[in-house]
């Protein structure tokens, strides 16, 4: 075996062992990965190094806007990231953020571990999943965290959000991040219709019809651009008010 072969079964093995005990289920492909995937499992391990510690808790505008949507979020890097959704809509005087927890990198049942009921929101919105896909959680498993999380906050209202594009097809865990991001949304969609919700994929104007980003709306191959987000803000603060109305 080479050094990036032992390299990659061992980060394996540890995101394995991180896992224990969350429910998660972990698909380890190292052994039948090619050189030039396994190359990319290394890359995006030194990525997930370098990422700093983003998140996100609780109210993001305390202003008492007696007009405003208000809001709760459940979400990864898409919620939690500097230039994210969220944080452009702080600027929005028609929706404001009253509770809620979002941390890059988490599954959507550590985002349920650690989030709190707001009961006096208007809408909740969930943005989980990405991460989820990318460690090969099933979907049931995401969409069983996902209603699990939307009785423990309590909000008025739900607004489940669509999956990210995604630039990657492998991933640690052996997962077609792409082709998984799809096959998400679709489950997402799906749970809303099921439970009277309501859903919105704001991410249309940057997602090819394979899944992944248009050319320029992404940095990384993950997360929208700063620009791109604009978009992706505009379109959540719409869904938010007629969700809340």
């Amino acid at each position: 075996m080479s050094r990036t072969s032992h390299l990659v079964a061992f980060l394996s093995i540890i995101a394995s062992a991180a896992l224990v005990g969350t429910g998660a289920v972990v698909v380890a492909s190292s052994h039948d990965a090619s050189a030039a995937e396994q190359a990319v499992a290394v890359r995006q391990a030194e990525a997930l190094r370098r990422t700093p510690d983003q998140v996100v808790s609780g109210a993001i505008d305390t202003t008492d806007r007696s007009d405003a949507v208000t809001f709760a979020y459940a979400g990864d890097s898409i919620t939690a990231r500097p230039d994210s959704w969220l944080h452009v809509l702080e600027r929005d005087p028609a929706v404001r953020a009253v509770g809620g927890y979002a941390h890059s990198g988490y599954r959507s049942d550590q985002v349920l571990r650690e989030i709190r009921p707001v009961p006096t929101a208007d809408v909740l919105v969930v943005e989980l999943g990405t991460n989820d896909v990318n460690q090969a959680v099933p979907v049931g498993t995401i969409t069983a965290n996902v209603d699990a999380l939307v009785r423990k906050v309590d909000a008025h209202r739900v607004l489940v959000v669509a999956g990210p594009p995604s630039d990657r097809t492998t991933s640690l865990w052996g997962a077609d991040r792409r082709a998984g991001q799809l096959v998400l949304t679709r489950a997402l969609r799906a749970d809303a219709r099921r439970h009277g919700w309501a859903f919105v994929d704001p991410f249309t104007a940057v997602r090819t019809a394979d899944g992944a980003y248009e050319p320029g709306t992404t940095p990384d191959g993950i997360h929208p651009t700063a620009e791109a987000n604009l978009g992706v803000a505009h379109v959540m603060a719409e869904a938010i008010e007629a969700t809340g109305r």
